[in-house]
């Protein structure tokens, strides 16, 4: 079983805490969809996502290269970044990480234009990362190099006291006795009961699970490491624990690791999020089995087969994927179709990144300067005791203000590169010379065109990322159904002006609903 972690967010002006549990309740029920086991939790309160200055946002980037899980699972895509530039930036830093990032609630964010910009965006996400590396975080990493520390989870045994982390002298003595006793060889389910028992809690207040203990068991600013933001300082904070023992932990979860992971192959199901029984509409998730010659093979299952007895039998993965990415590139990706989808994508960049987005940004950010200046003045002439407001609204004016100039030197580095329809239509068509042996080419080809796939046990329905397809629900794929052709039969692909045969004998292809939205039928 997969692990995951789920990413969670709420902006002071619109949402409060209790947004942040609506999050965290829906991105559980979707994990436990899925399939995928949720081993922690990142949460940034009261901060915009309009910026990438978020602690638990890069406390969870700087995680992943530690290959403790597979996915991110946020609300909705905006929780992740408002920002195009973020987006592609931090998925392309997670995808090498071997990280991808998965919607509960939806399976692309915008227009179509937007998923296939993004995917654009994310084939030059290194560079961004430079220029953004440089623009940025010059600031933050000269706070980390000084130790002070950028925010973020807070482990538990530390408290943070002006801006830099202490010892919690109420709660170190449990986290060093928890690590002395794993380190001696004491399971780690006594260790979290004992640690429940002495009055231990997580940040939300609930008692203390696997993951969490995991975490700060792996966490290492207990022997006082703090790095942030790239920036590692050996005693950038009190030391909980002596090397020696944290070494002895890290050993034993490692041999565990092993031992857990012995007779598991490293196998990545690339529909995962996207594919659903055509029976029941329950999600499809990735299993394994051995073969009576001991060789393990990899199918997709039913969820609905041990909760509501669903008959759908399994796919085999390898057969699926590469079926499914076949017929993308024969049909969505067709000669005559990439010039139309280039110039789409074209104008959305334009329309994202043109002279118009940089001076709405510039009128409003000169506008915010203007008010917070009419606001100081005003404050002068202000009873002292009436102040208070004045101050309150200048700050959250100046705070905009700082998250746009942000955007906007974002946004002036993709103002200065310009993508034309040109370029995009060659970008598509190195798909079409793509290897379909290749994971990592069928991967990138699913998660930029695919968006949902309903598997029967003679039947495929595909719907790709087309406006209007993400509110496909399971009901409409059924009304839209024809019945199957016979197996011999010989049927061709339609789109209401012309007729293409299909390539494979006993199949055929139909439009249903949306423009790139398909049905394929297996003989």
């Amino acid at each position: 079983m997969k692990n995951a972690v789920i990413y969670a967010r709420f902006s002071s002006h619109r949402q409060d805490e209790q947004s942040i549990e609506g999050q965290l309740h829906v991105c559980c029920d979707y994990a436990a969809r899925e399939g995928l086991t949720v081993v922690g939790e990142y949460i940034d309160r009261a901060i915009s996502g309009r910026s990438d200055d978020r602690p638990d946002f890069q406390r969870m980037i700087a995680d992943s290269k530690k290959r403790a899980f597979d996915y991110v699972i946020v609300y909705k895509l905006d929780r992740f970044a408002r920002n195009r530039y973020d987006s592609a930036v931090y998925k392309h830093k997670l995808k090498q990480n071997g990280v991808k990032v998965l919607s509960a609630m939806e399976a692309i964010g915008d227009n179509p234009e937007s998923i296939i910009l993004e995917a654009v965006l994310e084939a030059s996400a290194e560079y961004y990362s430079v220029e953004l590396g440089q623009k940025i975080r010059r600031g933050r990493r000269e706070s980390a190099a000084k130790g002070r520390f950028l925010g973020g989870g807070i482990p538990t045994g530390y408290k943070s006291v002006d801006g830099r982390l202490v010892l919690d002298p109420e709660k170190a003595p449990h986290i060093a006795w928890a690590f002395h006793a794993y380190a001696d060889g004491m399971p780690k389910g006594k260790v979290i009961a004992e640690l429940n028992r002495r009055g231990l809690r997580s940040r939300n207040g609930t008692p203390l699970g696997p993951s969490a203990l995991q975490l700060a068991l792996r966490s290492e600013k207990y022997v006082g490491v703090l790095e942030q933001d790239g920036v590692r300082i050996e005693d950038g904070c009190p030391a909980l624990i002596d090397r020696d023992t944290f070494d002895r932990v890290q050993a034993r979860l490692d041999l565990m690791r092993r031992a857990g992971a012995k007779n598991k192959a490293e196998v990545e199901y690339l529909l995962t999020g996207k594919l659903y029984c055509g029976h029941c509409g329950s999600a499809m998730v990735g299993v394994s089995g051995t073969g009576k010659g001991g060789t393990t093979w990899y199918y997709y299952q039913c969820k609905g087969r041990r909760a509501h007895s669903c008959t759908k039998r399994h796919e085999r993965r390898d057969l699926l994927e590469r079926y499914i990415c076949e017929q993308t590139l024969a049909w969505v990706l067709a000669p005559d179709r990439i010039r139309g989808i280039a110039e789409a994508v074209a104008a959305e960049y334009d329309r994202e990144f043109g002279d118009s987005p940089v001076q709405e940004l510039e009128r409003r950010i000169a506008w915010l300067k203007k008010e917070i200046e009419k606001l100081a003045f005003a404050a002068v002439d202000t009873p002292k005791a009436m102040r208070q407001p004045l101050y309150d609204k200048a700050e959250q004016y100046d705070a905009e203000r700082q998250d746009l100039e942000i955007d906007l030197a974002k946004l002036r580095i993709a103002h200065g590169i310009r993508i034309s329809a040109d370029d995009i239509e060659v970008w598509l068509r190195s798909f079409a010379g793509g290897d379909l042996d290749d994971e990592d080419f069928r991967r990138r080809l699913i998660d930029a065109f695919v968006l949902k796939v309903y598997v029967f046990d003679d039947r495929i329905a595909i719907y790709y990322n087309v406006r209007g397809a993400e509110d496909v629900t399971y009901t409409d794929m059924l009304f839209s159904l024809p019945d199957a052709p016979e197996p011999d039969t010989r049927v061709c692909i339609s789109d209401g002006a012309s007729h293409h045969p299909h390539p494979y004998s006993n199949t055929a292809m139909i439009y249903v609903r949306h423009t790139f939205g398909l049905l394929v039928w297996r003989g």
